[in-house]
């Protein structure tokens, strides 16, 4: 099988740990590794390459990688799809000052799917890449907050219901009490 390969450059800035999740020493230094790894299965495999983070403990020598290195390769997945990084995504909510909640009111999206882009948990489609890209845009953003809230309307809300229902009159209960499912025949 020949595999299609792509190289991330993707230039890190986290706050590191500098103490040893083994012995608790703080006697970590860090060097980078080119690391290639297969994305995906079958033909669609592809192999991409990036630079991690590698943290190596001095007191009792053991080497490991951390989320940044998670990070690094889940990002590098992004740009081969040619999406935006969760941080990216992040930088686009955080620009406006909204919570997660207040994007989501304003742009139609789930707030439990926003969660999942931003923490790298799922990748967005190319569909809704494309609308968090517009979303960047401070006159987008003014054109949705102009069409008014999504919350539903004060008088379902006064009277406690999001949906209107039929009166239970005493036919209806009558039919509902015989109400039977039968073989079919």
């Amino acid at each position: 099988m020949e595999s299609r390969s792509s190289t991330a450059r993707i230039n890190a800035v986290a706050e590191i740990d500098d103490t040893c999740p083994q012995c608790g020493g703080n006697t970590v230094t860090t060097f980078r590794h080119r690391h290639t790894f297969v994305y995906g299965s079958g033909e669609s495999a592809v192999d991409l390459t990036v630079d991690l983070p590698v943290r190596h403990c001095g007191s009792c020598e053991v080497t490991f990688l951390d989320d940044e290195a998670e990070r690094l390769e889940h990002d590098a997945v992004c740009q081969h799809f040619g999406v935006l990084t969760p941080a990216e995504i992040r930088r686009i909510r955080e620009s406006y000052g909204m919570t997660r909640a207040a994007f989501a009111r304003v742009t139609g999206l789930g707030e439990a799917t926003l969660n999942r882009w931003e923490t790298g948990i799922m990748i967005q489609t190319l569909a809704n890449d494309r609308y968090l890209r517009l979303l960047a845009s401070p006159a987008t953003m003014q054109r949705l907050r102009s069409f008014g809230s999504t919350e539903p309307s004060s008088s379902s809300a006064e009277n406690g219901r999001r949906f209107q229902c039929l009166k239970e009159s005493e036919d209806v209960l009558r039919e509902r009490d015989n109400f039977q499912l039968r073989p079919a025949a």
